[in-house]
Parts: structure tokens; C-alpha cells; sequence
């Protein structure tokens, strides 16, 4: 009977593997893997690295802690808006660049004026102190098509005291008698909300709002018209009329800072002002644009 043959066992790759490494000399091995290695390294440095970080540390809504939001803020989350807006969720907190990243992204959101710190803290915490925006006055728009506004529709924009539109989903019209309402004829908004309004009359009748905002309330302070000085050429054309709620006219003048020569300052306009409101024989209207006297407090004029 023949002899019973026995089976060839065919090696496995990895032993052909460690066969063909046996007959390479020491230092052309080493020569063969390095590049290998260095790739190896960079590749994981420059991409591995990343996508771990950014797995096991990257910036998470629940351990992102803002200021809280002021009242004034009715509808908008800014917090939720600029983690999902600026994909905080694929920064990792190691970066170093991350605090930077991160106030940069809340200072793009129309409802904060600035991100004061970002601090980075255990656990992956990271806490970011902002100023908010605070709507200031509504400016009235005519609804006059223009292709630079942000829309046609006639009504009330809510600017902050840099004249930058804030969110109008915030707002409703329950709520302008909250603030100074700003006329003048023609402004147009900017093409977006958080852009800031260009128009002079708009900027220099928020001066006036920033003066008199302390005592809006007090003095009853409504709205504010911005018309042309027709005796003032210049650069400076503009001057203000404030109304009242109780129907009381206020010839202010120009601007805080652009009064004309021998106009009182705004100072005194504001003094003059608080005198004019108080005395219980005051008429029902006043021109600020005057020295105050005896005779003007009573006339007006």
C-alpha cells in the first residue's frame, strides 16, 4: 500500500512576511520603515490627533455658560443660535485658539456688542461674559421701496445707541412706547438686521437719545423729529424736536456736540429742560436753542 502523503501546509502571508524580513539587512530594514514611521507620526499629528480631540473634547451646548440674557431679549436664545450658527460643536476646547474662536462667533451675533472674556474651565466648561445690546429707540421707516432696505414694509425698527437693528422678532408694537421713537424723513434701514444705520440724522438723534434716555420716562419724552434748519447750511443742517406724551413740544436744536455758535450746550439745554418741566406755570412748549430766562420759561419763546 503507498505511503499515505502528507498534506503541504502552504505558509500564511505573515510568515512569508517574517521569511522576506530575514533576508533584509538590519540597516536597509530601518532605512524601509522610518519613512514609513514619520509619515505614520505626521499623518496622526496633523489629522488623527484633530479628530480625536475633537471626539473626546470638543466644546458641548450643556457645559457652554453665557451671561444671562437681559429681559428686553424676548424670543431670541443667542446662546443656542451661536453654538448652532458658528459649529462651536466641532471646536475642540484644546485648541488653542478656542477662546478666540469663541468670542469672535458670540461678537457676530446681532444681540451682543462684545464678549468681554472667554474662560476655559474643568471639565470642559467654558464660560463666556457678554454685553448685550439695549435697544435704545425705534426708528419709523415709510415703507418707501429702496434697494438697499432690508424691507419695504412701513414701520418701527428697534436700534440699539450705536444704531445697530436688533432682532425684530423681539419686538412688537406694544412695545414702542418703551422707547424714544426716532423720525426722519426717508431713513432707510440697512439690508440686515445687526447692520448699523448710515444716516446722520439717525446717528445724531441717538446722541440726543443717549442724553435724555435717564429721564425719557420722568419728562414724558416720546418722539424725536429730525428736520432741516433751513437757515444752517454746512455740514450740519440737522436739528431735533422732541414731543411729548402729554402733547408738549421741545424745540431742542442740534445735536449733543454740533450746537451751533451761541447755541447752549447740551448740558444746559438739559438743565434748562428739567426747569422748563418742573415750574407748574411752564407753557406747552419751549425753544432749548435760547438762553432760558424769566420771560422764556413762562413764554416759551
Amino acid at each position: 500500500m503507498a505511503a499515505t502523503k502528507e498534506k503541504e501546509v502552504k505558509p500564511s502571508g505573515l510568515q512569508n512576511l517574517a521569511q522576506w524580513i530575514r533576508y533584509i539587512p538590519g540597516g536597509a530594514l530601518i532605512f524601509a520603515i522610518t519613512p514609513l514611521l514619520i509619515l505614520g507620526y505626521f499623518a496622526w499629528k496633523n489629522w488623527g490627533a484633530e479628530h480625536l480631540d475633537v471626539a473626546l473634547y470638543a466644546v458641548r451646548i450643556e457645559n457652554l455658560v453665557t451671561t444671562p440674557q437681559p429681559t428686553w431679549i424676548r424670543n431670541t436664545k443667542v446662546r443656542e443660535e451661536v453654538f448652532k450658527d458658528s459649529c462651536l460643536g466641532q471646536l475642540s476646547v484644546l485648541d488653542p485658539q478656542a477662546s478666540a474662536t469663541i468670542a469672535h462667533a458670540f461678537q457676530s451675533h446681532s444681540w451682543v456688542q462684545r464678549a468681554s472674556r472667554v474662560q476655559k474651565l474643568p471639565g470642559g466648561k467654558v464660560t463666556v461674559d457678554i454685553v448685550y445690546r439695549r435697544p435704545i429707540a425705534m426708528v419709523y421707516y415709510d415703507g418707501q421701496a429702496s434697494p438697499a432696505a432690508a424691507t419695504d414694509k412701513k414701520g418701527f425698527f428697534p436700534v440699539d445707541e450705536d444704531g445697530v437693528v436688533l432682532p425684530l422678532a423681539d419686538f412688537d408694537q406694544s412695545q414702542v412706547r418703551n422707547y424714544f421713537v426716532v423720525i426722519a424723513e426717508g431713513a432707510t434701514p440697512p439690508s440686515d438686521i445687526g447692520m448699523t444705520y448710515s444716516d446722520t440724522r439717525i446717528k445724531q438723534s441717538l446722541l440726543l437719545c443717549r442724553l435724555l434716555e435717564p429721564a425719557r420716562v420722568e419728562l414724558r419724552l416720546e418722539l424725536i423729529d429730525v428736520e432741516r434748519d433751513n437757515r444752517m447750511g454746512g455740514p450740519n443742517p440737522w436739528v431735533m424736536r422732541i414731543k411729548t406724551s402729554d402733547n408738549r413740544i421741545i424745540h431742542w436744536g442740534h445735536a449733543p456736540g454740533s450746537e451751533a455758535p451761541g447755541e447752549p450746550t447740551a448740558q444746559e439745554k438739559f438743565n434748562n429742560l428739567i426747569a422748563w418741566h418742573t415750574d407748574a406755570s411752564s407753557t406747552l412748549q419751549i425753544d432749548l436753542t435760547k438762553p432760558l430766562t424769566r420771560d422764556t420759561k413762562l413764554t416759551g419763546h
